[in-house]
Formats: structure tokens, C-alpha cells, sequence
């Protein structure tokens, strides 16, 4: 799902803006959602209590808390400045003040709908793209209604009890519902191996290896089903052997 957020305190922009969004729905297969806000500050409540946001669309003019000074919170409490944020305003000479803030592009009032669906199509799209480098070597893990990004080097193994998983890295345990059938393909096979119907185990964490059993270098020893016993073995050789040479 891409997240956006429209922040104007003139109603018929955002009504506006709102439209246009919906209209460019068709050329994404992930859904879009919008959240309005008509002032600076109900916007960086909102942002100081998580930021969910994909993409801001902000006016800068606004009473009291105007556009720049909301980009500021917006920052302090953005991780590395993933969050694309575009101004919008009848104003071009606040390009220096903006500076600082990061934009990533600006749209000027009043809004030419054609330019509009340009801009954002290619901003969705940046988006896009960004997830799907950010994910390369990451287990996206859903909980509460947030994706947290789990690095693949730092997962011991996951368990599974019906449809909850048990994700055991070097830390912690997190636990999430899901199948064991569903995160085995988001998994690599050069790294992960399914060794039971409820356990897969990364091989870099295996200490020992018996046709019964794996002994983690955490000392947790798993059970290896007896249909599997061979294949595991023989891939985890193969692993090895990758390694040497």
C-alpha cells in the first residue's frame, strides 16, 4: 500500500488534490491511501506519533503552523529521509528556506492537473522502487499494522504454530502471524533451509548436523523430520563446500 498524506488548510485544494490522487490509482496495483490535514500542527501530531507516509504533499502557506516549519518536524522524525515530500504553493521564492527540509519536488497553485499526475505517478514510482532495493536482503515482517524489515544475516530460524511464526534472530523474538509455507518464499535457499514442517534454519547459524538434528551455535538444538534428513544434510555439504571455495 502507498501512503499519502495531503496537508493544506484550503479545503477546495485538498478536495482537489484528493481527486487527482484517486485518479492516478489505475496505474498501481498497490492500493493508495490518503490522509487530509488542514493544518501544520495536526500534521506533525501525527507525524511526532509514528510516520507512516510514503509521500506528503504539503502547502507552505498555512496560519499558524505553515508548510516549512511542519517539514522541519517532519525530518527530525524521519529515518534517513526516506519520505518524499512535495511542496505546493503559489509561491516560488521560498525554494532556499525549503532547502533544508529535503523536497522532493515542488507544485505550483494552482494546480494544472495534468502536471500534478505527472509528478506524483513519478514520485509513486520512486517509491516502488526504492522498496524493492530496500527489500533485497530483508524478511518483511508485519505487525500491528506496520512492516518492519528484518536483515536476512541477522535470522537464526523461524518456527511455526499454526498461524503464528516464531522469528528468532541474534536479539529477539518476534512473533507474527503467518505460515511457515509463506516466509520460506520470501526467503533465499542459497541461505535458508526448511529442516522440519515447523522449523527453517539459516545455514551460517548451524554448528552441528546429524541425520536427526541441527545444533545451533546458540547451542538450540532442532529436530530434522525424517523426509528431510538427507536432502538437509546434503544441501548444508553443499553450503559448506560453497564457502571454502
Amino acid at each position: 500500500m502507498i501512503h499519502i498524506a495531503v496537508c493544506d488548510d484550503d479545503l477546495p485544494t485538498t478536495d482537489l488534490v484528493e481527486r487527482l490522487i484517486l485518479g492516478t490509482q489505475n496505474n498501481f496495483s498497490e492500493k493508495i491511501d490518503i490522509s487530509i490535514f488542514y493544518s501544520g500542527e495536526s500534521f506533525s501530531k501525527a507525524i511526532q506519533r509514528s510516520c507512516p507516509f510514503d509521500i506528503i504533499l504539503m502547502d507552505i502557506e498555512m496560519e499558524g503552523m505553515d508548510g516549512i516549519k511542519a517539514g522541519y518536524v517532519l525530518r527530525a522524525n524521519d529515518e534517513n529521509d526516506i519520505v518524499q515530500l512535495i511542496y505546493i504553493s503559489s509561491h516560488e521564492e521560498y525554494h532556499l528556506q525549503l532547502f533544508d527540509v529535503q523536497p522532493s519536488g515542488f507544485i505550483k497553485k494552482p494546480i494544472e492537473p495534468q502536471i500534478f499526475k505527472h509528478k506524483l505517478i513519478s514520485t509513486i514510482q520512486k517509491v516502488i522502487r526504492k522498496r524493492q532495493q530496500g527489500k533485497k536482503n530483508f524478511l518483511p515482517v508485519h505487525q500491528k499494522g506496520k512492516e518492519v524489515l528484518t536483515p536476512f544475516r541477522d535470522i537464526v530460524y523461524l518456527e511455526s504454530n499454526i498461524r503464528r511464526v516464531f522469528l528468532y534472530t541474534k536479539n529477539e523474538k518476534i512473533e507474527y502471524y503467518s505460515t511457515l509455507n509463506e516466509e520460506e518464499q520470501k526467503l533465499p535457499v542459497s541461505v535458508f533451509i526448511r529442516i522440519h514442517q515447523s522449523y527453517i534454519v539459516n545455514f551460517y547459524f548451524i554448528k552441528e548436523i546429524s541425520y536427526k538434528k541441527v545444533v545451533l551455535v546458540t547451542g538450540k538444538e532442532l529436530p530434522i523430520s525424517e523426509k528431510k534428513s538427507v536432502s538437509v544434510r546434503k544441501n548444508y555439504l553443499k553450503f559448506r563446500g560453497n564457502l571454502v571455495g
